[in-house]
């Protein structure tokens, strides 16, 4: 048997879609493990002390042992940061 008797069938034809429409994907990487906030101590000072006068508000309105424990948090944290 030779090459030339090997009969090889021929692909049948096949048409194009008429639409192409390719899908795309892209992948992107936010470095949110490393963003870093920085606040003057002077800023964050005084918004402690804002949060430790809300929370004495809100115990005056609303008295609870969970707005007692929040007012306190707030007091010593206001106290350790001036």
């Amino acid at each position: 048997m030779t090459d030339d008797d090997l009969e090889v069938p021929l692909p049948k034809a096949h048409s194009a879609p008429e639409v192409v429409a390719p899908t795309n994907k892209v992948n992107v990487a936010l470095p949110f493990g490393n963003i870093h906030i920085e606040e003057s101590s002077k800023d964050l000072a005084e918004l402690s002390r804002i949060v430790a006068d809300l929370a004495f508000v809100i115990e005056s309105l609303a008295p609870g042992p969970k707005v007692k424990a929040l007012r306190e948090q707030s007091q010593l944290l206001a106290a350790r940061l001036r």
